[in-house]
């Protein structure tokens, strides 16, 4: 057969068993978005902030911003956000079965692995295609390109350039998605890069003369070129002075809100009284409440987050520092949410230090340089209190894709100690062993995938039904659009949203007291599309902006702000609704205050 046709019947047959794959999943799974994050960046994306799709993401990079609103803007009417995460996460898994399929093995050793890694799929992958958010997505993509590219050796040059390219393509992808997981990604890829292309002997670069020889160098420089255009494109769309500011206090409030946190008036009233922050604002601002502080934005946090960051340093001192981290990696090493995740990584590590032992010296120096690395990337965020779950299920991931690429360096291709590849006839006899280790991983994965789609059913099933209760709140809006509604932070930051292949969106009349796109370009295009001018002003003086508010949060943080600025002309708040959709009742009140 034509070796053109049979990579393209290998790519056509792993894009089918992926796509059948895919339709199961989504016929059996309800589909969710696992965080607000993702929610945020599909608002922006779909015109439901500022009216009409806009590519600044903020987070996701413009480039691929400008694709997914571009297909919002073209082909309205479908949930280019979802689809796009959820792609790339199905494109990784595509690939990674087209390798087993355009191997020289035979028909039944390709049903094998197929079979596997549909296994693989199932275990690993229904839970971060079903609740997608951005880091895994990008996560999966850098690792599936690491395995592609890594295990790329078999079928002429051309070929193995193709998929080298390809492999080029994912990592840039979790570029495109979240810089930080490419940052985790890069220097992985550079570990398989060497110990793939270095051989002995002497090359020359210039006037530098290094001890060994490179080749295929186009991987590195087309991954380079890669970075600088989406990195150029990056810089010309948030060049504006209001987007440089914006973006510089938003790091700030990050500094804040998501790591170092913010101390109490009372603990350190200097900070707040040299600022002009008030104890009602510095209350405020505990709660998320970002409006409802006199002239935060840029400079107040900017000071706030220097300060705050100083305090956390001098109150954990790094003996406390390292302990934390100890407990910490030792909790995401056991944690039952990362099942079955933690467990296969573990198992594929040990199986291929194994393997690596038995067989290739050179593969095991490998595999112990990416775990010095990899145990480096554990330590250094628990360090930082930066061990999210989203990140670390990353760490697994790579770690998964890594060690599986070394054995099929092995197993498949037959690796020498030198590089070079063993005959055919030695390469991957069957023996007894074998089978039997075969057959035994084989019914495990079959247990895991089974009981990980039983898992993620039943808590998918529980996030779409409490989703629907904020779902007929936006309905409820949507039914007032003469009025303006914002939502108490800590009332939306527990309800993401669900997922269908089609949907409509519309410009809302929501806003947030406080959130990641408070004081953002898109979000002042927003209150003016909507009347809004001064939002701690408006919310007490103008008889069409309401709050909204789960029951259980107490508004008295609010009265009190207001009673510190209005004093005796602050007429309180009066209850003009209540929504009972489900678990939880929604209060809309109605402040005000004599002008």
């Amino acid at each position: 057969m034509n070796r053109g046709w049979r990579v393209f019947g290998a790519m056509l047959a792993a894009c089918l068993l992926t796509g059948c794959w895919f339709l199961f999943v989504y016929k059996t799974v309800p589909f969710i978005y696992d965080i607000n994050d993702d929610v945020a960046m599909r608002n922006v994306a779909a015109g439901v902030i500022t009216g009409s799709p806009d590519a600044h993401l903020l987070h996701i990079k413009y480039l691929l911003g400008l694709v997914i609103s571009g297909l919002y803007q073209c082909f309205p009417g479908l949930d280019w956000y979802g689809l796009t995460m959820i792609g790339v996460v199905l494109l990784s898994f595509a690939l990674c079965l087209y390798r087993g399929l355009v191997s020289e093995k035979g028909i039944f050793w390709k049903i094998i692995y197929a079979a596997t890694a549909l296994l693989l799929m199932t275990a690993l992958g229904t839970q971060h295609v079903s609740a997608f958010q951005w880091t895994t997505a990008a996560g999966i993509a850098g690792a599936a390109g690491i395995f592609l590219f890594y295990t790329a050796g078999e079928g002429p040059d051309w070929q193995i350039r193709m998929e080298e390219g390809i492999a080029v393509f994912l990592v840039l992808v979790s570029l495109l998605i979240r810089d930080d997981v490419f940052f985790i990604t890069v220097p992985a890829a550079a570990l398989c890069f060497l110990w793939k292309y270095a051989a002995k002997g002497q090359w020359k670069c210039g006037k530098v003369t290094f001890p060994f020889r490179l080749k295929h160098l186009f991987v590195p420089a087309a991954l380079a070129v890669g970075v600088l255009v989406i990195l150029a494109v990056e810089a010309f769309a948030y060049r504006s002075p209001e987007w440089r500011t914006f973006r510089k206090y938003n790091t700030d409030r990050e500094a804040i809100m998501d790591y170092y946190g913010l101390q109490n008036y009372e603990t350190d009233p200097a900070i707040y009284d040299g600022l002009g922050i008030t104890p009602e604002e510095a209350e405020n601002l505990q709660r998320y409440s970002l409006y409802l502080a006199d002239n935060l934005y840029p400079e107040k946090m900017a000071a706030l987050a220097r300060h705050e960051k100083e305090a956390y340093t001098a109150s954990h001192p790094l003996k406390e520092r390292l302990c934390t981290a100890f407990t910490e990696i030792y909790e995401h090493f056991t944690k039952d949410t990362y099942h079955p995740a933690n467990l296969i990584a573990i198992a594929v590590i040990a199986l291929g230090l194994a393997l690596c032992a038995a067989r290739s010296r050179r593969s095991l120096g490998l595999g112990l340089s990416f775990l010095v690395l990899w145990f480096g990337y554990w330590g250094y965020l628990g360090y930082r209190d930066r061990l999210l779950e989203r990140v670390g299920f990353v760490l697994y991931f790579m770690a998964i894709f890594l060690f599986l690429g070394i054995w099929y360096r092995i197993q498949v291709l037959g690796e020498n100690d030198d590089g070079t590849e063993r005959q055919t006839d030695s390469v991957g006899k069957i023996c007894p062993g074998s089978i039997v280790l075969t057959f035994g991983i084989f019914c495990v994965l079959t247990l895991t995938a089974a009981n990980t789609w039983r898992s993620v059913q039943s808590y998918n099933t529980g996030r779409r039904d409490y989703n629907l209760e904020f779902l007929d709140v936006n309905r409820y809006m949507a039914e007032h659009p003469e009025n303006v509604y914002f939502m108490t932070t800590f009332s939306i930051e527990t309800y993401t949203d669900n997922f269908t292949v089609k949907r409509d969106f519309t410009f809302s009349n929501l806003l947030s007291v406080g959130g990641w796109h408070t004081f953002s370009p898109l979000e002042n295009a927003k209150c003016a599309k909507l009347g809004i001018t001064d939002p701690k002003k408006d919310i007490v003086t103008k008889d069409n902006v309401y709050v909204i508010s789960l029951e259980n949060i107490n508004l008295r943080y609010m009265d009190r702000y207001f009673e510190s600025i209005y004093g005796g002309q602050y007429r309180g708040r009066e209850l003009a609704d209540t929504l009972n959709y489900g678990e939880q009742n929604f209060e809309v009140y109605d402040f005000t205050a004599e002008e």
